[in-house]
């Protein structure tokens, strides 16, 4: 017969894990969930014509950095806090591929995310929306103050001075020293954006 203790670590075994971060559902904007749902055909896209005229450099950052499956949300949550190096790449939009220098960037318990150098600096939250991990934040120019994702104005215009944009994008982490931010149909320079972290 099992006693009390082996039946309640047996109903916290099969307990979800609680989800990373906040439920971001209920802020995300229409059009910014309609980016979302596109990330596949975007990926694909750019990354045929990164393919097709990328530097061999810039192509075996890229493909390292796509490599790997991304583990599930609850296995990923425990690994994403703490500090980063984030390499951004951009595909499409007027060039094939363009790798930048490292950056440091942070993820905090609450799933408040921040890149901490570098002139484009974003910053928001990773949390859950409809059951996979995503990013919602605010992309903005080194000394400016952002505001919050849900406090950015219902019109944006990318050329606006301060420039402050929303960003949105899925999280897929593949191991505690590797993980990914893939950020489709940015309002500013690409077609895709990916963000690539390791420490």
């Amino acid at each position: 017969m099992r006693t009390r203790t082996a039946i309640l670590i047996a109903a916290l075994a099969a307990t979800p894990a609680a989800a990373f971060g906040p439920d971001l559902a209920p802020i995300i904007r229409a059009e910014d969930r309609i980016r979302l749902e596109h990330v596949d055909t975007v990926a694909g896209r750019t990354l045929r014509g990164a393919l097709a005229q990328g530097t061999p450099d810039d192509l075996a950052v890229l493909m390292q950095g796509l490599a790997g499956r991304p583990l599930p949300a609850d296995q990923a949550a425990a690994l994403l806090p703490g500090d980063w190096s984030c390499r951004m790449l951009k595909l499409g939009g007027g060039l094939p591929l363009v790798v930048y220098q490292p950056f440091r960037c942070r993820i905090d318990t609450d799933g408040g995310f921040v890149k901490l150098t570098g002139s484009q600096r974003m910053q928001g939250m990773i949390g859950d929306l409809d059951g996979a991990q995503a990013y919602l934040g605010t992309g903005y120019i080194a000394g400016d103050i952002a505001p919050p994702y849900a406090d950015l104005p219902d019109d944006i215009d990318p050329a606006a001075t301060p420039q402050r944009v929303p960003e949105v994008g899925m999280v897929e982490v593949i191991s505690p020293t590797r993980a990914r931010i893939l950020m489709p149909l940015p309002m500013l320079e690409s077609d895709l954006t990916i963000l690539l972290l390791t420490r």
